[in-house]
């Protein structure tokens, strides 16, 4: 009978189905040794229940309903087995007739019951108000399992993250945080800071678009909000960047966009955009977004930070919309009322394509530890008294004193990087006290298509599982062969942070800006970043 059970897709024969049905003729000692299988099954299901419970919730947060398919069906044999142990105590504690008490057991099991039973004095679906007080506390003990996992869960998730930051704190104020931090808006702050660990890239969501503000002609600060609730689903540090995906012609693309707000302001953040010229992603949040909508994204990422706590003062400069990250941290230090030596060097061509402009000047008249240089390069009036030109090593040396005790942070666009890592060392700066980002537009340099004809000097890039091939120049890298080429590699930071994109270098070799993401096991399993790797001769990868 059970192989046809089986066969019918029934429950599985129960061990305590036909103990009940010879429960009359057990001797005593026979009926404690059911009543003890019965507590046993009892236990044994609820443990089940509970472990499913844990999984559901593990599945439902990402997602796979596979997973949650899976537990779900546990859950149900958890409770069978409650169920049956249950009928067992029945039977000995109320002194029904077991033999009743097993066959509605069996017909309750094999799907035999009427829907609604003629007797009502059963209640519903023929269930005694003894069931429903037991459901009823079966789903109570159900809702504290699930509220201690959760728990479980966000202690964890803090421990991670503390572990992450090298056991650091952030200071976050309480929910009194500025209104407005645009280039017409100033800071205010709050006086009662609160510790919260961070959670690199720990977070992806939605966020909604509370308010756009233009800061020149073509750069465009959007302030994104938690969709409910008043606190964003992750602190950030000062410096650090979101990735953002938006569906342009069909397709999904994320781009990387540094937080330019301070991390105090946990009630939202603000990504600063410039216009690439060309850029998809860009051009697409400039036309296409409005206040109100939503933005998928993920982060926070990037180890480019700094919270006074790394150096007693430091320098900063940077290059056009470079200034995001930095203008985080500005705005942080300030917010904190930080007593050490700011300087910002701020190159840009022309003073109405400064960002942050009119913010700046009022940081630096409240706060005296804050110093400002413009340098402009393509400035038409003769009314600008500044700097022109570039940020020289002379300009530098006589700007700052004592330069080269001091920690210096650059971020810009390649050729503006390239001339000020070379002012530096020719002002005597060691190398290890500058930290960088280097700030690109990837969106316009990708190809469109795969080119007909490889130059000589390209290599190829082979996907093995998609039997695809697309041309490799040398300043191109695996990622953007994928995109030109149709295969589907997950990414999300593009910076080598996340790991998101990690595959499997099967034949060739590859090189790396950035390593962050893979661990010494991926290293040698002989995984790569795909948004980091470029080569000069033909490669194999896993997608």
């Amino acid at each position: 009978m059970g192989s046809m059970m089986k066969q019918m897709g029934a429950p599985a024969a129960k061990e305590l189905y036909p103990s009940l049905m010879e429960l009359p003729d057990l001797p005593l000692e026979k009926r404690a040794e059911v009543q003890q299988r019965a507590h046993q099954r009892m236990t044994a299901g609820t443990d089940i229940m509970s472990a499913s419970l844990g999984d559901l919730s593990t599945a439902a947060g990402r997602d796979d309903y596979t997973a949650m398919q899976d537990a779900t069906q546990r859950l149900r044999e958890g409770l069978a087995q409650f169920e049956s142990g249950l009928a067992a105590h029945r039977a000995l504690a109320e002194g029904a007739a077991p033999r009743s008490v097993a066959m509605q057991w069996f017909k309750r099991d094999m799907n035999l019951l009427p829907r609604f039973p003629a007797e009502q004095a059963h209640g519903f679906f023929g269930l005694s108000a003894f069931h429903y007080f037991t459901m009823l506390m079966l789903a109570a003990f159900a809702l504290t399992l699930v509220a201690i996992y959760f728990a479980r869960m966000r202690r964890v998730s803090s421990l991670l993250a503390q572990i992450k930051s090298g056991g650091k704190l952030v200071a976050v104020p309480p929910a009194a945080v500025p209104t407005a931090v645009s280039s017409s808006e100033p800071a205010a702050t709050s006086s009662a800071p609160r510790a919260v660990a961070t959670t690199t890239g720990s977070w992806s969501g939605q966020l909604r678009v509370a308010r756009i503000f233009q800061e020149t002609a073509d750069v465009k600060t959007f302030r994104l909000a938690p969709m409910s609730g008043t606190e964003l689903p992750f602190v950030f540090e000062p410096g650090q960047f979101l990735t953002v995906g938006v569906i342009v012609d069909g397709k999904v693309l994320k781009r990387s966009y540094s937080i330019a707000s301070s991390p105090c302001c946990h009630g939202w953040c603000e990504i600063t955009v410039k216009h690439a010229r060309g850029g998809a992603v860009s051009g697409h949040l400039h036309e296409q977004v409005k206040v109100g909508d939503l933005l998928d994204a993920s982060g926070p990422y990037g180890r480019f930070t700094f919270r006074g706590q790394e150096a007693p003062s430091v320098v900063l400069i940077a290059g056009g919309v470079g200034v995001t990250p930095l203008m985080s941290a500005i705005r942080y230090l300030t917010d904190q009322s930080w007593t050490g030596e700011i300087f910002l060097f701020y190159a840009c061509a022309r003073l109405d394509a400064v960002i942050f402009r009119e913010e700046l000047d009022y940081l630096v008249k409240r706060h005296p530890n804050l110093h400002l240089t413009l340098v402009l390069n393509e400035e038409p009036s003769a009314e600008w008294s500044g700097e022109r030109g570039f940020v020289t090593s002379d300009l530098l040396a006589r700007t700052v004193p004592d330069l080269t005790s001091r920690r210096v942070h650059l971020c810009g666009p390649p050729p503006m990087m390239e001339a000020v890592r070379k002012a530096l060392t020719e002002a005597g700066l060691p190398p290890e006290q500058v930290k960088s980002e280097l700030f690109l537009t990837p969106e316009v340099k990708h190809p469109a298509t795969p080119a007909a004809e490889p130059p000589a000097a390209a290599a190829t890039c082979s996907f093995a599982r998609s039997g695809k091939k697309g041309t490799l120049p040398p300043d191109l890298t695996v990622l953007d062969v994928a995109e030109a080429t149709g295969v589907v590699i997950d990414s999300s930071c593009r910076q080598g942070f996340c790991g998101t994109c990690k595959v499997k270098l099967l034949d060739g070799q590859v090189t790396m800006a950035v390593e962050d993401g893979l661990t010494p096991a991926d290293k040698a399993a002989g995984l790569i970043l795909a948004c980091q790797a470029k080569a000069q001769h033909d490669v194999t990868v896993d997608a």
